[in-house]
């Protein structure tokens, strides 16, 4: 009995502590009474122009969000956050990345959507432990060449900037699982794309696509694939190739007709057709969206 207590006792310590790590405070009052005991803080929409000095008191920090205030540099100090991990800093006004941020190699994931950045530091690819990277909304043209550096990166977003091409490059970032790049100028891919293996998500939605290249269809885990309000004309004739498509979105092109290996997509559960006025779909196209029961939004 006494073994049992100690066990029902443990695991209610570790309940404890996990819920205490999952905590979020957004009050720098509360968070001051046990600085130990705080692992996410979010000081988003505060309007701050820099980060409070009281933000280095918690030696424990392991996410920090900083989101839409007014910042526009980061001193040295950040880099004292030795725990951290997750670092938002989305809608401020940086239009040149904070050289500061290149020193926090503890970082996995990196949010720097919706401000003004055109370029990044090559010392960017110092953060080699980057998992995740948001740059949504900003001013790129192209794809940094820091970023190819970052081997670990398993999710990029740059959606809505101004990117034209996208470079061989994008087949070193080997462990990318989600891609996502609507919003921009793009016309063409890479035939390195097909290096990304292990990718699930590619969104290419809101771009200037007249049609897609023959290997795109050799991403043997593509799951969802969005190629929504582009101006495709056709799609890949061996579009069947990818099996384990679960979601198609082809809203808003120019098709007229649809590739009879797209009847071989046995795990597709959605697609989307809609506003493709021209769009004329054979009897066992028909069929086979009525068989499956296909979501069609």
């Amino acid at each position: 009995m006494k073994k049992l207590t100690l066990l029902i006792l443990s695991a209610l310590l570790i309940n404890i502590a996990y819920s205490q790590k999952d905590k979020v405070y957004s009050s720098l009052e509360d968070a001051l009474q046990n600085p130990a005991e705080v692992y996410i803080l979010s000081l988003a929409d505060k309007k701050l122009s820099s980060v409070p000095a009281e933000v280095f008191k918690f030696p424990n920090l392991t996410a920090l969000d900083l989101s839409y205030n007014k910042i526009s540099n980061l001193s040295e100090s950040i880099t004292q956050l030795k725990s951290l991990t997750e670092l938002n800093l989305s809608g401020n006004k940086l239009s040149n990345l904070p050289a500061a941020v290149t020193k926090m190699t503890t970082l996995t994931e990196l949010d720097l959507s919706d401000n003004s950045l055109t370029a990044l530091p090559s010392g960017f690819s110092n953060l080699s432990g980057l998992k995740v990277l948001y740059l949504t909304n900003n001013k790129f043209k192209a794809i940094p060449d820091a970023i190819f550096k970052l081997s670990a990166l398993t999710e990029l977003y740059i959606y809505g900037n101004m990117l034209t091409t996208l470079t061989e490059n994008i087949g070193r970032l080997s462990n990318l699982t989600e891609l996502g790049l609507g919003g921009n100028l793009l016309f063409s891919l890479p035939q390195s794309i097909t290096q990304l293996k292990h990718l699930r998500y590619l969104a290419l939605s809101y771009n200037k696509f007249m049609t897609l290249p023959d290997f795109i269809t050799t991403l043997p885990n593509l799951t969802v694939l969005d190629l929504n309000n582009n101006k495709l004309m056709e799609l890949p004739k061996d579009i069947g190739k990818l099996n384990a498509l679960q979601e198609l979105y082809l809203a808003s092109n120019k098709l007229k007709t649809l590739p009879e290996s797209i009847t071989e997509l046995q795990n597709l559960q959605t697609i989307n057709l809609r506003d493709n006025s021209s769009l004329k779909l054979t009897d066992a196209q028909k069929t086979f969206i009525e068989d499956k029961k296909l979501h069609t939004p």
